[in-house]
């Protein structure tokens, strides 16, 4: 087998078996919504009209003893503002918490 070739990262790739094309960069906003109750599919139903079906949330904690449901969500949404003000509108009775931007590859 011949390994001799003028672009050194194809062969790289190849021998890795990968493709030398690249990954998808994503960015998006996440952030922690504690909301009252222990069921989280309101919530989420809410989460999914706001800002879309690809929008990801994942229950963090539950409290019995204070009655609410932390998540961790991120959305397809690049801008902060927009993404707490979206937030404000939906979620009269929650706490936001931690907002990250966050990239993806």
């Amino acid at each position: 087998m011949d390994l001799r070739t003028s672009d050194s990262s194809s062969l790289l790739h190849a021998l890795d078996g990968g493709s030398p094309r690249r990954r998808a960069t994503r960015h998006c906003v996440a952030f922690d919504l504690t909301v009252p109750g222990l069921d989280s599919s309101p919530a989420r139903e809410v989460l999914a009209y706001a800002f879309g079906a690809l929008a990801q949330a994942y229950i963090v904690e539950t409290s019995r003893l204070h009655d609410c449901t932390t998540l961790y969500v991120e959305t397809d949404s690049e801008d902060i503002n927009d993404v707490i003000g979206t937030l404000t509108a939906h979620f009269p009775n929650a706490t936001l918490g931690r907002v990250t931007r966050v990239t993806r590859h």
